[in-house]
């Protein structure tokens, strides 16, 4: 059986992947591919940081751990002389703030999701491209000796 923290990752992928979507979107995992421009608008989802805290004060042999997941879910989109960057890349957050957020306990698998940071980049090439990185942090608790196991 795979972690509760890739069982929450693959959770997310199917919520941004689900019907309904903005049209033609494409969602991925990892960053590690560049997105042409073809394939756009994107979703790229990816994990930064994970902060794990043990539970009820303990320092050492707690039972649970309490983690933080920063999942980062990159939006790329294609800006226009009429449509600037951050008005490309609306449609994208809006779906993925409603599929994440209105689903936050994914399953039963975690205990919530937080907003952080949203930080807007675009570039200018052949094209503008706009993009902004949404970080959302999942709250959920495992096993301390077992990743596998949700509590």
């Amino acid at each position: 059986m795979s972690s509760i923290r890739e069982q929450l990752v693959l959770a997310a992928v199917a919520l941004l992947e689900a019907g309904g979507s903005p049209a033609t979107l494409t969602v991925k995992r990892e960053r590690t591919r560049p997105i042409e421009q073809a394939a756009l608008p994107a979703i790229l989802i990816y994990c930064e940081d994970e902060e794990p805290s043990p539970l009820a004060g303990q320092k050492f042999r707690a039972p649970l751990t309490e983690r933080h997941l920063n999942l980062v879910l990159e939006l790329r989109a294609l800006a226009s002389d009429t449509v600037p960057p951050d008005a490309a890349i609306d449609p994208l957050y809006i779906w993925a703030i409603q599929q994440i957020l209105g689903n936050e306990k994914f399953g039963g698998l975690a205990m919530g999701v937080t907003e952080g940071p949203t930080k807007w980049m675009s570039r200018e090439a052949d094209a503008t491209y706009a993009a902004a990185a949404l970080h959302l942090i999942v709250h959920y608790r495992t096993s301390r000796l077992d990743p596998t196991s949700a509590t």
